[in-house]
């Protein structure tokens, strides 16, 4: 504890009052906090106490900040908190960007008739049904028809476009050509991405 002191004594100068630490079972305390050295694995675990728990729930910066000097205090506490919570991998992946959007929003084509645009989906991790465990989703963007085919998560892109093929556009294949014989941009498209 000593040590700690005169690590901080070092560091603030003549900033440090006596009148402001006190000692008591060996804690030190600056203006009743408990005074956390300058050990990284110390001070992250104060942080995550207050920051990571499910009943603290990832607050952000100036809340976990309010939530670590109900107790504790170290020099320069704020940055730290700052950079541990901007950092926070969890936060990162769940909380809003509060931003604006980058460029401009386009509106989505709008098709001209039926089966003229398509959109494909997938919902995974369902229960093993006959070797099954996810659907693949062709939804007509016009009609909102839908189509559901029985597939497994693991299926590469190869094998999604075959039960594309095998199983919407071979039975279907009548309503994706147009009047002339030809067929519909959207195939036509598709065509070229696959």
């Amino acid at each position: 504890m000593a040590k700690a002191a005169r690590e901080l004594w070092q560091a603030l100068g003549k900033m440090v009052r006596s009148a402001e630490w006190s000692e008591d079972d060996r804690v030190l305390r600056f203006r009743g906090k408990i005074y956390v050295p300058r050990n990284a694995d110390l001070r992250r675990r104060v942080v995550s106490l207050c920051h990571d728990t499910k009943v603290a729930g990832h607050p952000g910066r100036w809340k976990t900040l309010e939530l670590v000097s109900r107790d504790y205090w170290w020099p320069q506490m704020l940055r730290y908190i700052g950079q541990y919570v901007g950092t926070c991998d969890l936060c990162l992946r769940t909380k809003p960007i509060r931003q604006a959007p980058v460029g401009e929003l386009h509106p989505l084509r709008i098709p001209d008739s039926r089966w003229d645009t398509l959109s494909v989906d997938f919902v995974v991790e369902l229960p093993l049904s006959s070797r099954h465990n996810a659907v693949m989703t062709v939804v007509d963007s016009v009609s909102k028809r839908a189509h559901f085919i029985l597939t497994h998560m693991t299926v590469t892109v190869e094998g999604a476009t075959r039960l594309f093929v095998t199983n919407f556009i071979q039975p279907y294949l009548h309503q994706f050509f147009d009047d002339s014989h030809g067929l519909k941009a959207s195939l036509k498209a598709l065509k070229k991405t696959f």
